[in-house]
This record gives structure tokens, C-alpha cells and sequence, in this order.
């Protein structure tokens, strides 16, 4: 029977077997949630637990909103702003406390939020959120190009049932906002609109670890109108921030690697929920022990980041000569699944991001499936996906007890198969030149 279910299951075409895969998540999720409300019921999911991460948020757009700017990164005056407050409305944080990580100008953000109580300011923060979610898959299911219904219906459940949406969700993240922008650049720039795109991503600026290298990448093919629309954002950002926050810039500038440090140095820190190739190292070395980062752990973070970056980047030149569709979606897909990696600081709850490179990777291998092109590359990185999603629900707590940061593990291989896809795209549009002339001389 066995035997028969599994090679009925191959013989399925891919979209009926993606829509038991994502049935088979959710009835694994359900039973988990489910499990933990009776094995952990002091850690159940309540209404009290939700928000915390909101809670820097709404401390910031409060100091902005009272002209406290220049408290935003002084974690005296967060704790107990944020201290006072818990003992009015029961937030239940016990000792600890959320920085506010972002640019000062995020804080603005927020300013009208802070105005109501923090349930309705949180309330209306997630309603946002979903809004901008909603808006996000739309333009994703658009991106996929896919007629039929139950194909296109398969980007919203499966992002629906992914880890990094629940934990958006539950911890009341920015992530919704930010698949947003980036689904608005990734469509822009797949047009070669370089100015657009490059004015939309500025606006990820209130995040840096998001935007960094897709930025560099970006400049790289589509050129100077990339870069003037990313100086523009930036500069009308700077320009908001130094006259409505004199002297937050450099406190921000000054303040927040003190801060970082006392967060992940001067205490224990959950180093596996972060998925970049510092964590991975500092976690299976040194545990959650406080204290700097050994020689070794720099060294093998440095090797590992420059190994991967310097293949991204000699990738995006290779074809940056080449100019192919097919290879622009195939580095835009690379870029952001390497971003996470190369960054010193990057939440897995922002892995939700990856959604746009899945959509991307789905639409090539659909194209490629009916011109009979389909590889066994293909399907090696079809199963580093299908790894990554599921170990990405199990990892946290994994990786707690192991001090092995599985998702760093998957998401490199993803990111280096995704990388090798490059290299084929422009070997492909290469040979395709060359054999042009060829075939019209024939002729």
C-alpha cells in the first residue's frame, strides 16, 4: 500500500502534490499548536503574547511624537518608558525590554500610533500589516503569471502557512511592509524601470540588513538610474530626519553598535533565531555564553561571507554582459535568498521575503517543465526549498538544544544552487549568441 501511495504521488502532477504538501503542513502546524497548549500551557499563544516586538515601535513612535527624538537608542529611557507601561496594561515582559533597532525616521512612522492605547495602536499596526500582506501576494500571484486558480492560489496558502508569517504575526513585525517593497522592486526591476525601482528601494532603508546588497546588486545591472533613485529616497530621508530630529542621526549613528553589543555580547543571546553565518558560528562555538566573538568565529564568518559574496557578485557581472531576462530573474532570486548570509544582524522572521524568489523559482520551473528542460539541478534545488520551509518551523527550538543553526545550513546550499543557476542562465545566453550568426549564415 505504501508502495502505491508513493508512486501515485510521483506519478501527481507537481501543483496536486504542492496542495497536499501544504495540507500536510497545516495539519502539522494545527496538531503542534494544538500539543503545546497542553505540554507548554505557560508558553500557549494568548492575546497577552502578542506584540512585543511592536512595543519598540510604539516606544518610538511615542518619544518622536513628544520630541524625546534624542532618546530613541538610550535603553535606560526605552526600559522604563516601556517598564511603566507594562505595569499599566500587564504586558508581562519581566526584566527584559525592546530596543528601537531602525533609523530615526522610522520612529515617524509610528508617531500617530502612539497616540492611542497600545491595544488599539496594535490593532491597527497588524490590520496594516495584513492590508499590505494582501497587497504583496497579489502582486506576487501576478508575477507567478499563472491562468489557472490553483496554481496561483498556492503562493497565498503556502505563505499563509509558513513559519516566518506566524512569527511576523505573533510578534507584530514590520516583515508584511517590507514583502511589499520588495515584491514593488522585484516588479520594477524586472521591467529594467531602473529610477522606480531604485526610489522604492530606498524606502527599505528603515531596515539596512534588507537592502544593502540588493542595492549594490541592483546598481550593478540596471546602472545609474538605479543608483539616483536609491540617493533620492535616501536623501529626502535624511533631509525629514535632520530637520525633525536634530542630532538623531548621529546618536543613531553613535548609539546603536553600544547597544547591539549590549544585547548580544554583554548577555545571553537567542542566536538562532538569526540566519546569518555569524550566528551560525557563534552558536555552534560558543553557545549563548555573553562575551565577544572568538578568532575563530570571525574567521569562518568572514571566509564563509566572502566566499558567497564574491560568487553573488561575480555572478551579477557575468550577467550584467549577458542581459537576459531569464538570467535577471535568476540573480534577483539569488540576491535576496544570499542577503540573510552576508548580513551581521537578519531575524528569520524576515525569511518571509523569500516568498519572492520562491514565486520566481516556480514560474522558471514551469517554463522549464513544459519545454522538456527540467534537470536534476532543478530538482536539487527544489528540495533545498521544500527543506528549508519545513526546518524553518522546527528550528528555533532545534537548534536551542544543538547549538546547530539548521536554517543557515539550507539556506546557504539554497543560495549557492540559486547562485549556480546564474552562471547557467549566462552560459546559456552566451551560447545562444554565438550560435545566432551561425544559424543566419545557414540560412
Amino acid at each position: 500500500m505504501r508502495i502505491q501511495l508513493f508512486k501515485a504521488l510521483r506519478a501527481a502532477a507537481p501543483r496536486k502534490r504542492l496542495w497536499l504538501f501544504a495540507a500536510g503542513v497545516t495539519l502539522f502546524a494545527a496538531t503542534i499548536t494544538i500539543a503545546n497548549c497542553f505540554v507548554r500551557p505557560t508558553q500557549a499563544f494568548t492575546g497577552r503574547s502578542l506584540g512585543h516586538d511592536f512595543l519598540a515601535f510604539y516606544t518610538g513612535g511615542a518619544f518622536a511624537r513628544e520630541g524625546r527624538s534624542h532618546a530613541l537608542y538610550d535603553l535606560d529611557a526605552i526600559r522604563s518608558f516601556q517598564h511603566t507601561l507594562d505595569l499599566r496594561i500587564g504586558l508581562h515582559l519581566g526584566d527584559g525590554f525592546g530596543p528601537f533597532w531602525n533609523p530615526p525616521f522610522y520612529a515617524w512612522v509610528f508617531a500617530p500610533l502612539s497616540a492611542l492605547s497600545f491595544s488599539a495602536a496594535l490593532a491597527t499596526w497588524l490590520a496594516v500589516g495584513l492590508i499590505a500582506l494582501v497587497v504583496a501576494l497579489a502582486v506576487l500571484c501576478r508575477m507567478l503569471n499563472a491562468a489557472d486558480w490553483r496554481s496561483w492560489a498556492l503562493v497565498p496558502v503556502l505563505v499563509l502557512i509558513s513559519a516566518p508569517f506566524l512569527t511576523t504575526f505573533t510578534h507584530s513585525q514590520n516583515t508584511f511592509t517590507s514583502l511589499l517593497l520588495l515584491a514593488l522592486i522585484v516588479a520594477v526591476w524586472r521591467s529594467r524601470r531602473g529610477f522606480a525601482a531604485g526610489l522604492v528601494a530606498g524606502l527599505l532603508l528603515y531596515k539596512p540588513q534588507l537592502v544593502a546588497v540588493l542595492a549594490l546588486i541592483l546598481i550593478l545591472d540596471l546602472g545609474i538610474p538605479a543608483a539616483a533613485g536609491i540617493a533620492l529616497t535616501a536623501a529626502l530621508l535624511l533631509a525629514i530626519t535632520s530637520i525633525s530630529m536634530p542630532g538623531a542621526l548621529t546618536n543613531y549613528l553613535h548609539n546603536l553598535p553600544i547597544n547591539i553589543r549590549f544585547m548580544q555580547v554583554d548577555n545571553p543571546y537567542a542566536w538562532e533565531r538569526h540566519v546569518t553565518f555569524k550566528a551560525f558560528w557563534r552558536l555552534m562555538l560558543q553557545g549563548h555564553t555573553p562575551g565577544e566573538a572568538t578568532t575563530m568565529v570571525r574567521a569562518l564568518t568572514l571566509l564563509c561571507s566572502v566566499t558567497l559574496g564574491s560568487a553573488l557578485l561575480a555572478g551579477a557581472l557575468r550577467l550584467r554582459r549577458i542581459g537576459s531576462a531569464l538570467g535577471r530573474d535568476r540573480l534577483i532570486s539569488a540576491t535576496i535568498i544570499a542577503m540573510p548570509l552576508l548580513m551581521p544582524f537578519y531575524f528569520d522572521y524576515d525569511l518571509l521575503l523569500l516568498a519572492v524568489p520562491a514565486v520566481l523559482f516556480a514560474s522558471d520551473l514551469a517554463v522549464r517543465r513544459n519545454s522538456g528542460s527540467f534537470t536534476g539541478a532543478d530538482r536539487l534545488l527544489t528540495a533545498a526549498w521544500i527543506a528549508l520551509f519545513l526546518w524553518l518551523m522546527v528550528n528555533p527550538d532545534v537548534a536551542d538544544l544543538t547549538h546547530f543553526n539548521g536554517t543557515v545550513a539550507l539556506l546557504a546550499a539554497t543560495a549557492t544552487l540559486a547562485i549556480a543557476r546564474c552562471f547557467q542562465a549566462a552560459a546559456t545566453a552566451a551560447q545562444s549568441e554565438i550560435s545566432s550568426p551561425l544559424v543566419r549564415l545557414a540560412a
